[in-house]
């Protein structure tokens, strides 16, 4: 059944940076809502508000786009493109229902509606055809790095009331620390589920640092329609998160040593947990916050991560050979043709 539901490979650069256009402008629409939900709850009344016509204009574009291209393509199967798109527009016409009908969501509520979980479904159908859809499978092009990227975005979308750049305030509360520590674990070990996924595909160190950047970028419009400092500190730290990023995969094309994926993923956890402990310190300090975490613990929310990452770097190990991806990022240009 999956088979028959592969998508046909996109060859035409433009068509793939199309798609790209096309992701962007969605899943911005997506983020968008979550800072309409979190900042002017009070004021929204009805389904049909701006945000909501940025995410479902930006459907109807991927929409627009894929029908354009299959045309061009004289590709008219059935694919999971299409079936992700279809599930989404199921998910859109319950959701204006459940509006209606029930009012707007709060809290946790909106993350868990059956309309929501309809709309996310479809979204990763789509993503996936995106990856799927890729010219050459042992490469992944800028359109793939996107997917990857937005696909985490929208897990960390997804997870958003339990994110440690999101819900900051919970550091500087005595009654949070354990939804705080456990915020930063599990994004934590979510960073490094995506380095092992990605490395397996050899994604080279640009392509790393482009992927854990555009997820904060995503994540950074979270406080667009109300704090927009916070929104230029998380895209900072994202673009620094990125480099570290970098350095790690560049390392780990280069060593041939016997646990370089484990150490990589390693890194990869503990360099998050730093960037959220930098975060914790810039508001006590600048911003006159209440630190109620001490030295050893803030040092826990670094070192933790970094045993957290070294066991889930296993999972790039091959069991029966004790393989992992062992190739010279110099040979993980993108194709030049189209």
């Amino acid at each position: 059944m999956f088979d028959k539901l592969a998508p046909t490979p996109i060859t035409e650069k433009k068509y793939r940076y199309l798609m790209i256009c096309a992701m962007v402008w969605m899943f911005t629409g997506a983020w968008v809502d979550a800072s309409a939900h979190t900042y002017v709850i009070e004021d929204i009344e009805t389904f049909f508000t701006p945000w909501h016509a940025l995410l479902y204009s930006g459907y109807g574009f991927v929409v627009i786009s894929a029908v354009y291209v299959k045309n061009k393509m004289k590709d008219y199967k059935f694919d999971v493109g299409v079936l992700g798109a279809t599930i989404f527009a199921v998910g859109g016409g319950s959701d204006a229902i459940w509006h209606t009908l029930l009012g707007i969501e709060t809290g946790v509520e909106p993350l868990i509606t059956p309309s929501h979980l309809m709309l996310f479904l479809g979204s990763f159908l789509m993503l996936d055809h995106v990856f799927a859809s890729r010219p050459e499978k042992d490469i992944l092009d800028a359109a793939s790095i996107f997917s990857i990227a937005t696909i985490y975005g929208l897990i960390v979308f997804m997870t958003q009331f339990i994110n440690p750049f999101l819900d900051r305030e919970m550091f500087f509360y005595y009654n949070d620390d354990r939804l705080a520590a456990g915020s930063v674990f599990f994004h934590a070990m979510l960073a490094c589920i995506v380095f092992v996924y990605s490395i397996r595909f050899r994604v080279s160190p640009r392509g790393m640092c482009a992927i854990y950047f555009i997820s904060f970028l995503y994540q950074s419009v979270f406080f667009i329609l109300g704090d927009l400092m916070s929104m230029v500190g998380l895209i900072v730290s994202g673009f620094w998160f990125g480099v570290g990023a970098f350095l790690i995969t560049n390392w780990y094309y280069k060593t041939n040593h016997d646990r370089k994926v484990q150490i990589a993923t390693a890194l990869i956890g503990s360099l998050y947990g730093l960037f959220v402990v930098l975060n914790i310190l810039y508001l006590s300090i600048f911003q006159d916050f209440d630190l109620v975490w001490r030295f050893y613990g803030l040092g826990g929310l670094v070192t933790t991560p970094l045993l957290f990452g070294y066991m889930i770097g296993n999972l790039g190990v091959n069991p029966k050979t004790g393989e992992v991806v062992a190739v010279s990022y110099t040979h993980l240009t993108l194709p030049t043709k189209a």
